[in-house]
């Protein structure tokens, strides 16, 4: 079962290969950096900018059509940025990771077949 739906993509950039690409290339390389900063920030307890960064995470799991972690991320975000429920912060981030690093290898391949 693919994890991820480039629909969406495909439809704003209207078919155009190299655009796709690119934005894959763009998710791919930001999005590793990023589940290390959430882990790093939940860690020392900097929710705010916790926050801000999943919120930037969230449309782009969008445009990647990684659909099941649309939900994960915006209660990622609403818990850091409530400051509640941050207890479940550390397992939603490593579950994010998880998913996200094997969709992120799905991605990969299907830039690569473009």
């Amino acid at each position: 079962m693919s994890l991820i739906d480039l629909t969406f993509l495909q439809g704003f950039t209207k078919g155009d290969n190299a655009k796709m690409k690119k934005y894959i290339s763009m998710f791919l390389d930001i999005a590793p950096k990023s589940i290390t900063d959430m882990e790093a920030m939940n860690q020392e307890k900097r929710y705010d900018e916790l926050k801000v960064v999943a919120h930037s995470l969230k449309p782009q799991v969008s445009y990647m059509g990684i659909k099941h972690l649309e939900t994960n991320i915006k209660e990622i975000e609403l818990f850091a940025g409530s400051k509640t429920n941050t207890e479940q912060l550390a397992e939603k981030i490593a579950y994010f990771k998880t998913e996200c690093t094997k969709a992120c290898e799905e991605l990969s391949s299907a830039a690569s077949k473009l």
